[in-house]
């Protein structure tokens, strides 16, 4: 059994000394706590310049404990146990060691599964520091280069920077925007924001001045940056001062995956989903847990009477590199009164004196009897309460009250659509109206407020109208009006419904796909492991590639069918596969809606 530590990272102490993971740089293109798209980055990324194929050192003595092997996240991932029972994470890699490399291919080609995720301790992979473990690639997400992680004994992400390990950075992080997020003058809900520039003279940093008329939180757009790099990083250290008091301080050195959605709370995310770039708020909302914060007055809002009152925003990197920004706040009317000590998460629910209801009774709601035959028992979660219900014009519209930690509810009133919300879904208490819109060729379903983060994902489900039955290309999308795009979202359709995971309320529609996807000339060659692959091109525009159903046979033979999204191409791989001078390859590319292209083709291959 391992020490038990009173803190997250004590158990880094003088005797623990890690190796640097890899011979490609000294370099980091990210670092700890930054922005991604569902989550907070859980270690360091070091750059391989566009290259892979970097030997990739055990970063301690340890055993291999888990490895996993997919398309997506962590791609080719190894994590190795160490005596201490911390971890170290070696991602996105291009393939393992050749004796680790057969056999995580020894469990595939059972039934020739790309994906494994599988805890292999008792396998007995003992390494000593130093030893290669690996390579460095692209799988998974983004461009080639080392995704490297330090776990605690609790499996929780701690930044590297925090051990022995460095680079040289002897410059302060820079400024770029600050956001002024509007809240209301009684609920302290979000009702808006302005963004304003930085000006900059000679490493000053200026906001210059605003008005406000009520409570306001601020959150900054800054970067730190390191020597010899163009890349851009998180900045590890945020206060705001107010003349000689700290009003807000965080400090990003540890978290738990249980709360790494809450980087959706940390950064405004209302303007992460229209801007895309990560706002880091000097207050601090009801619903978030991670434990950046290490002091926060008023919980960071700034609630003041009529006045002028100068603040100070201080960025610092962890290696105490500091950057100040001005800011000027002209205060127009009174302040609220007493302690702020819960701002709400959620934005203020729009005036519903603009749409036309009506509000059903109880024996008017339509009952779906398919509902309650089909209804998987997880429902059972769900106590009943009394639902408010308005209908507009012939479509449905639902206003709720959600909760957090417990399972909820969202349905329409005919029930024929319903959401299922786990109870660590609801971050704080939510006023939401949805709608739905039926046309002939395609369902709208409208959420108010709209864009807004979840703390796990919620189960999506739809009874499809009558008029769909005969459309068997459906498929599902979140809308992003900022940029007028649409985004697929797997689903699964079966006896009439259809039912996907949401990570995230937001606009959704509901349309076909009949646009099979399109497929290339397949090549064979070399990996960097000096095995012999079949590499096919094929792209799918709306419900991107099916990987997991598509098949691909070479001169007769099944084997793995790996899949590259960013690369946009399918490769055949068989530990076993010797291309012949002629090779017949025979193959049937799905994308999400079940359209298929499929053909026989000869492909040669020249030595």
């Amino acid at each position: 059994m391992g020490q038990i530590h009173e803190s997250p990272i004590d158990f880094l102490d003088d005797s623990v000394s890690y190796l640097w993971p890899t011979d490609a740089s000294p370099y980091l293109s990210s670092t700890f706590a930054e922005t991604r798209s569902a989550h907070l980055h859980s270690g360091i990324d070091i750059r391989t310049w566009g290259r892979e194929g970097f030997r990739v050192f055990a970063s301690r003595d340890g055993v291999i404990y888990r490895v996993a092997v997919g398309p997506h996240g962590y791609g080719h991932v190894i994590y190795m146990k160490h005596g201490d029972d911390s971890y170290t994470v070696y991602a996105h890699l291009n393939r393992f060691e050749p004796n680790l490399q057969a056999y995580t291919d020894s469990i595939r080609m059972i039934d020739y599964s790309y994906e494994l995720d599988r805890r292999i301790e008792s396998a007995g992979f003992q390494f000593k520091r130093g030893d290669v473990i690996g390579y460095t690639g692209s799988t998974g997400v983004g461009p080639p280069h080392l995704h490297f992680e330090v776990r605690n004994p609790d499996f929780m992400p701690i930044n590297p920077l925090l051990t022995n390990l460095r680079i040289t950075d002897t410059l302060p992080p820079v400024f770029s925007q600050l956001a002024v997020e509007s809240l209301h003058q009684e609920t302290l809900q979000r009702t808006g924001h302005t963004i304003l520039p930085v000006k900059q003279t000679d490493g000053v940093f200026d906001f210059g001045e605003i008005t406000v008329t009520g409570p306001v939180g601020l959150a900054v757009n800054a970067h730190d940056r390191a020597d010899r790099t163009p890349n851009v990083y998180a900045v590890h250290s945020l206060k705001l001062v107010h003349e000689a008091d700290t009003l807000f301080h965080s400090e990003a050195d540890y978290f738990s995956f249980r709360d790494a959605r809450h980087m959706f709370l940390d950064r405004s995310y209302p303007i992460l989903a229209q801007t895309r770039r990560g706002f880091q708020r000097l207050y601090k909302v009801q619903g978030n847990q991670l434990p950046f914060y290490r002091k926060k007055i008023n919980q960071g809002v700034l609630n003041w009477s009529e006045g002028s009152y100068p603040v100070t925003i201080i960025a610092k990197d962890i290696y105490g590199n500091e950057s100040k920004a001005s800011l000027v706040i002209n205060v127009e009317g009174a302040a609220s009164a007493g302690v702020i000590s819960y701002v709400p998460t959620y934005p203020v629910f729009e005036n519903r004196s603009a749409f036309t209801f009506r509000r059903w009774t109880e024996n008017e709601i339509p009952i779906s009897h398919s509902l309650l035959a089909s209804a998987s028992s997880d429902l059972s979660l769900f106590p009943n309460r009394e639902i408010p219900v308005y209908s507009t014009f012939n479509n449905y519209t639902t206003i709720r009250n959600l909760k957090p930690n417990r399972p909820e509810l969202l349905s329409t009133p005919d029930q024929k659509l319903w959401i299922q919300f786990p109870n660590s879904a609801i971050y704080d208490t939510l006023n939401i109206k949805m709608g739905v819109t039926v046309q002939h060729n395609q369902i709208d379903i409208a959420f108010n407020p709209n864009r807004l983060p979840l703390g796990s994902s919620a189960r999506f489900n739809y009874i499809l109208p009558d008029e769909f039955n005969d459309k068997d290309r459906l498929a599902l999308f979140s809308v992003d009006h900022f940029r007028n795009r649409e985004n697929y979202i797997g689903s699964d359709i079966s006896d009439g419904i259809l039912r996907a995971t949401i990570n995230e309320i937001s606009d959704l529609r509901i349309k076909e796909d009949r646009i099979a996807p399109w497929v290339g000339t397949p090549k064979i060659e070399k990996n960097l492991g000096g095995i012999y692959v079949l590499i096919l091109p094929a792209v799918d525009q709306m419900t991107k590639i099916d990987y997991r159903r598509s098949t691909i046979t070479v001169n007769g033979k099944k084997g793995i069918i790996e899949y590259d999204p960013e690369k946009d191409f399918l490769i055949y791989y068989n530990p076993d596969f010797k291309p012949a001078a002629e090779n017949t390859v025979e193959y049937v590319v799905y994308d999400g809606a079940g359209n298929s292209t499929s053909t026989t083709v000869n492909v040669p291959y020249r030595r």
